[in-house]
């Protein structure tokens, strides 16, 4: 949102500032939210509309996260969002996920049995599926989890503050960058139409632009993310086998094909590359 922020000041002949301070989705979504917008967790949508089940994208051709398959689900994720009376500006990738454990994870087997926190249901169901005792948890109760020993590892990219968290209960963290988490920076619907025409047409184009550059900088993005675990003296695995991570990109496949056939959303199927 610091993004938008910024972008929207630099805009020359608007009448609109946008500030940026943290409010949780909780208070986003309440009756009397103080707050006109902000960004949230993909996942964290889910009792919105069971679409946002898919707020979480394959990598793509070069190992990255393609920006085209995410717009083809950005008319979905606004229409879901505008029945909640909020409008999409943009949608944005978190760094690619990985396993942050006590210690260290180098094969399938060491895979299996483990107690794992995962951040949505489709990545739950992922490694469920490769014999991790997998639990969907959301981020805000997760210290309370680590705290009474309910988990051996924990999913995440460890962005920003949550990795902090994580390094004070894990030493470990392996990058099983199969999957990129979704984040949307949105707008309340009556708050946007009030604004002038020349508000609007700025933070749509803001909107775009922060899309654009996170979308073009996330190679560099993941860099810095991996250097600031290492910075926390956190020791960094190189990856899993392949054998074991072509088995988690098929199972990402197989299991966001079957949500995107159970949401009747088959015009939009985008196989894994």
């Amino acid at each position: 949102m610091a993004v938008l922020a910024e972008l929207v000041s630099d805009a020359g002949g608007s009448d609109l500032t946008v500030e940026s301070h943290f409010e949780s989705n909780q208070s986003l979504f309440a009756a009397d939210a103080p707050a006109l917008g902000g960004t949230v967790f993909g996942a964290s949508l889910l009792q919105h509309a069971k679409e946002f089940e898919l707020a979480a994208i394959p990598r793509g051709e070069k190992g990255h996260a393609s920006e085209q398959d995410v717009k083809r689900f950005q008319r979905i994720f606004d229409d879901c969002l505008r029945r909640e009376g909020f409008r999409l500006l943009a949608i944005v990738p978190m760094p690619p996920t990985g396993v942050w454990s006590s210690r260290e994870i180098d094969s399938a087997t060491s895979l299996v049995g483990l107690r794992i926190r995962s951040y949505d249901a489709l990545s739950c169901e992922v490694f469920s599926s490769i014999g991790c005792a997998a639990t969907n948890l959301p981020f805000f109760r997760l210290r309370a989890a680590l705290e009474a020993g309910e988990f051996d590892a924990a999913l995440s990219s460890g962005d920003g503050a949550a990795g902090d968290l994580l390094a004070s209960h894990f030493g470990h963290y392996l990058p099983v960058a199969y999957s990129t988490p979704l984040c949307f920076l949105i707008v309340q619907d009556v708050s946007f139409r009030a604004l002038s025409m020349r508000g609007q047409r700025t933070l749509k184009w803001a909107g775009r632009e922060v899309q654009f550059q996170y979308w073009t900088r996330q190679t560099g993005r993941e860099e810095k993310n991996l250097r600031a675990i290492q910075d926390r003296g956190i020791r960094v695995s190189r990856s899993l086998p392949g054998d074991v991570m072509e088995l988690l990109e098929k199972k990402m496949e197989l299991v966001r094909r079957r949500l995107i056939a159970e949401h009747a959303l088959a015009d939009v199927l985008v196989p894994i590359a």
